[in-house]
Protein backbone atom coordinates (compact mmCIF):
# COMPACT_ATOMS: atom_id res chain seq x y z
CA UNK A 1 0.00 0.00 0.00
CA UNK A 2 0.91 3.36 -0.96
CA UNK A 3 0.11 6.50 -0.21
CA UNK A 4 1.96 9.09 -2.45
CA UNK A 5 4.44 9.60 -5.32
CA UNK A 6 7.21 12.23 -4.94
CA UNK A 7 11.27 12.95 -6.01
CA UNK A 8 10.94 11.72 -9.99
CA UNK A 9 14.65 11.75 -11.33
CA UNK A 10 16.08 10.43 -14.36
CA UNK A 11 19.94 9.72 -15.30
CA UNK A 12 21.33 9.38 -18.56
CA UNK A 13 22.41 5.61 -19.20
CA UNK A 14 24.91 4.97 -21.93
CA UNK A 15 26.37 1.78 -22.83
CA UNK A 16 30.02 1.15 -24.03
CA UNK A 17 31.30 -2.98 -24.29
CA UNK A 18 28.25 -4.31 -23.26
CA UNK A 19 28.28 -2.68 -19.93
CA UNK A 20 25.21 0.38 -19.09
CA UNK A 21 27.13 3.30 -16.76
CA UNK A 22 25.12 5.96 -15.46
CA UNK A 23 25.53 9.73 -15.24
CA UNK A 24 24.34 11.57 -12.46
CA UNK A 25 21.00 11.86 -11.37
CA UNK A 26 18.56 14.99 -12.40
CA UNK A 27 15.38 16.02 -11.07
CA UNK A 28 13.37 14.93 -13.94
CA UNK A 29 9.68 17.10 -12.93
CA UNK A 30 7.14 17.01 -9.93
CA UNK A 31 4.92 13.64 -9.96
CA UNK A 32 1.58 12.87 -10.06
CA UNK A 33 1.17 9.56 -11.36
CA UNK A 34 3.53 6.43 -12.31
CA UNK A 35 1.99 3.70 -13.95
CA UNK A 36 4.19 0.48 -14.46
CA UNK A 37 3.14 -1.85 -16.33
CA UNK A 38 5.42 -5.52 -17.55
CA UNK A 39 5.76 -7.97 -19.88
CA UNK A 40 6.49 -11.82 -19.76
CA UNK A 41 6.79 -14.37 -22.39
CA UNK A 42 5.63 -17.73 -21.38
CA UNK A 43 6.89 -20.54 -23.11
CA UNK A 44 5.85 -24.71 -22.27
CA UNK A 45 7.39 -27.99 -23.32
CA UNK A 46 4.85 -30.69 -23.27
CA UNK A 47 6.77 -34.13 -23.20
CA UNK A 48 5.24 -37.89 -22.44
CA UNK A 49 1.95 -36.18 -22.64
CA UNK A 50 2.41 -33.90 -20.48
CA UNK A 51 4.28 -30.56 -19.26
CA UNK A 52 7.68 -30.98 -18.34
CA UNK A 53 8.76 -27.30 -18.93
CA UNK A 54 7.28 -24.08 -18.60
CA UNK A 55 9.36 -21.00 -18.91
CA UNK A 56 8.30 -17.27 -17.46
CA UNK A 57 10.49 -14.08 -18.44
CA UNK A 58 10.58 -10.44 -18.35
CA UNK A 59 10.42 -8.95 -21.94
CA UNK A 60 10.12 -5.07 -21.42
CA UNK A 61 7.30 -2.89 -19.71
CA UNK A 62 5.93 0.12 -19.98
CA UNK A 63 5.84 3.43 -17.52
CA UNK A 64 3.23 6.09 -18.01
CA UNK A 65 3.89 9.18 -16.01
CA UNK A 66 1.43 11.82 -15.18
CA UNK A 67 3.43 14.86 -14.12
CA UNK A 68 3.01 18.46 -13.32
CA UNK A 69 5.28 20.10 -16.32
CA UNK A 70 8.45 19.30 -17.92
CA UNK A 71 10.60 22.36 -19.00
CA UNK A 72 11.31 22.10 -22.94
CA UNK A 73 15.50 21.79 -21.68
CA UNK A 74 14.20 18.29 -19.95
CA UNK A 75 11.83 17.36 -22.30
CA UNK A 76 14.76 17.56 -24.91
CA UNK A 77 17.09 15.47 -22.93
CA UNK A 78 15.16 12.77 -22.32
CA UNK A 79 13.79 12.81 -26.25
CA UNK A 80 16.76 13.33 -27.39
CA UNK A 81 15.97 16.88 -29.00
CA UNK A 82 18.25 19.61 -29.60
CA UNK A 83 18.27 23.12 -28.03
CA UNK A 84 19.92 26.32 -29.19
CA UNK A 85 21.56 29.05 -27.84
CA UNK A 86 18.14 30.84 -27.60
CA UNK A 87 17.14 28.01 -25.39
CA UNK A 88 14.74 27.05 -28.47
CA UNK A 89 13.80 22.97 -28.31
CA UNK A 90 14.00 21.92 -31.87
CA UNK A 91 12.15 18.41 -32.48
CA UNK A 92 12.99 16.75 -35.69
CA UNK A 93 12.36 13.25 -37.71
CA UNK A 94 15.98 11.88 -36.97
CA UNK A 95 15.39 12.75 -32.87
CA UNK A 96 16.72 9.50 -30.61
CA UNK A 97 16.05 9.82 -27.23
CA UNK A 98 18.29 8.05 -25.41
CA UNK A 99 18.01 5.44 -22.60
CA UNK A 100 17.64 6.33 -19.29
CA UNK A 101 17.09 5.40 -15.55
CA UNK A 102 14.37 6.45 -14.27
CA UNK A 103 13.79 6.47 -9.92
CA UNK A 104 11.34 7.95 -7.93
CA UNK A 105 9.49 7.18 -4.15
CA UNK A 106 6.51 6.72 -2.73
CA UNK A 107 5.34 7.02 0.53
CA UNK A 108 4.12 3.92 2.77
CA UNK A 109 3.14 3.88 6.17
CA UNK A 110 5.09 4.03 9.60
CA UNK A 111 7.50 6.67 7.80
CA UNK A 112 8.96 4.49 4.89
CA UNK A 113 9.22 4.85 1.58
CA UNK A 114 9.23 2.27 -1.11
CA UNK A 115 11.94 3.29 -4.05
CA UNK A 116 11.99 2.37 -7.36
CA UNK A 117 14.46 2.80 -10.14
CA UNK A 118 13.97 1.47 -13.21
CA UNK A 119 17.39 0.82 -14.95
CA UNK A 120 16.78 1.20 -18.87
CA UNK A 121 13.88 3.46 -20.29
CA UNK A 122 13.13 4.97 -23.64
CA UNK A 123 10.33 7.99 -23.64
CA UNK A 124 8.29 8.07 -26.24
CA UNK A 125 7.00 12.27 -28.02
CA UNK A 126 4.00 12.93 -25.88
CA UNK A 127 1.17 14.00 -27.34
CA UNK A 128 0.25 17.88 -25.74
CA UNK A 129 -3.36 19.01 -24.70
CA UNK A 130 -4.48 22.64 -24.77
CA UNK A 131 -7.48 24.19 -23.77
CA UNK A 132 -8.99 27.59 -23.81
CA UNK A 133 -9.34 28.80 -20.02
CA UNK A 134 -13.82 28.88 -19.16
CA UNK A 135 -15.52 29.52 -16.21
CA UNK A 136 -14.04 27.26 -14.02
CA UNK A 137 -10.26 26.25 -13.98
CA UNK A 138 -8.83 23.14 -15.40
CA UNK A 139 -5.38 22.00 -15.06
CA UNK A 140 -3.36 20.53 -18.05
CA UNK A 141 -0.62 18.18 -17.50
CA UNK A 142 1.58 15.92 -19.30
CA UNK A 143 1.92 12.31 -19.25
CA UNK A 144 5.08 11.13 -20.67
CA UNK A 145 5.18 7.04 -21.96
CA UNK A 146 8.47 5.00 -21.52
CA UNK A 147 9.41 1.56 -22.56
CA UNK A 148 11.14 -0.72 -19.70
CA UNK A 149 14.28 -2.94 -20.91
CA UNK A 150 16.83 -4.99 -19.05
CA UNK A 151 20.41 -4.07 -19.07
CA UNK A 152 22.57 -5.86 -21.16
CA UNK A 153 25.04 -6.58 -18.52
CA UNK A 154 23.29 -7.88 -15.94
CA UNK A 155 19.85 -8.47 -17.04
CA UNK A 156 18.45 -6.45 -14.25
CA UNK A 157 15.53 -4.09 -15.04
CA UNK A 158 14.58 -2.62 -11.52
CA UNK A 159 15.95 -1.70 -8.22
CA UNK A 160 13.22 -1.60 -5.35
CA UNK A 161 13.79 -1.16 -2.09
CA UNK A 162 11.62 -0.41 1.25
CA UNK A 163 12.65 1.59 4.06
CA UNK A 164 13.03 4.97 5.98
CA UNK A 165 15.00 7.76 4.40
CA UNK A 166 17.87 7.01 7.51
CA UNK A 167 18.72 3.12 6.06
CA UNK A 168 21.76 3.10 3.56
CA UNK A 169 20.09 2.73 0.59
CA UNK A 170 17.47 5.96 0.80
CA UNK A 171 20.50 7.83 1.42
CA UNK A 172 22.22 7.79 -1.69
CA UNK A 173 19.01 6.39 -3.58
CA UNK A 174 19.00 9.84 -5.85
CA UNK A 175 22.59 10.34 -6.38
CA UNK A 176 23.46 7.71 -8.40
CA UNK A 177 21.78 5.31 -9.61
CA UNK A 178 22.27 1.98 -7.46
CA UNK A 179 23.95 -0.84 -8.37
CA UNK A 180 23.64 -4.46 -6.65
CA UNK A 181 25.42 -5.40 -3.66
CA UNK A 182 28.59 -8.00 -3.78
CA UNK A 183 26.60 -10.55 -1.84
CA UNK A 184 22.62 -11.36 -3.29
CA UNK A 185 20.69 -13.83 -2.28
CA UNK A 186 16.99 -15.46 -2.96
CA UNK A 187 14.06 -14.59 -0.31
Amino acid sequence: MTLGLKDLYYAVCTEAEGAETYGAPKKMAEAMEADLSVKTETADLYADDALSESVKEFTNGTLKLGIKDLTPETLAEVLGQLVDENKVVWAGGDDEPPFLAIGFRAAKTGGRYRYIWLLKCKFEVPGEKYKTKGEKIEFQTPEITATFYKRKKDAKWKADFVGTEKDTPATTWFTAVPEPAPKMAAV
